[in-house]
């Protein structure tokens, strides 16, 4: 009847003893998780970083920087009218028609110049005759 006590106490020491190794086996197991977890957020962050260096002219928001709409002789200031159209966008469809600014040059075929920038990319130019939209894009 004596030996009954020590084999419970020995059965009750391998319970804990494998209950101890399993939770030492998750603990590194989850360790090993985290580490790469980590690397990966590290790549991540990384590869963004190198893409946003490689396209900067891509990057940001449509800043006009010049709008002119008519003739060579006669022609008026539309970029107040483009620039709100634009408003912190990084693509927008403009018509072209006396709505901008007027009509600078009545019964004459006109035309809208625009020069804007995307972000801190270089300046970029379109232009296009009344009644057409013209597109830009800072994609």
């Amino acid at each position: 009847m004596n030996l009954k006590f020590p084999l419970r106490k020995a059965g009750s020491l391998l319970a804990f003893a494998t209950l101890g190794m399993a939770a030492g086996s998750a603990f590194s197991q989850s360790m090993e998780y985290r580490r790469g977890y980590e690397q990966g957020y590290r790549d991540g962050v990384e590869a963004a970083g190198a893409q946003a260096q490689s396209a900067p002219m891509m990057m940001g928001r449509i800043t006009i920087l010049e709008a002119r709409y008519g003739v060579r002789e006669a022609a008026c200031d539309a970029r107040e009218s483009v620039q709100q159209m634009a408003s912190q966008r990084r693509h927008i469809d403009v018509r072209v028609s006396n709505e901008l600014c007027g009509d600078p040059a009545p019964n004459r075929p006109k035309r809208l110049f625009i020069t804007y920038r995307c972000g801190d990319g270089p300046e970029l130019r379109v232009n296009g005759p009344e009644n057409s939209t013209l597109a830009m894009n800072c994609r």
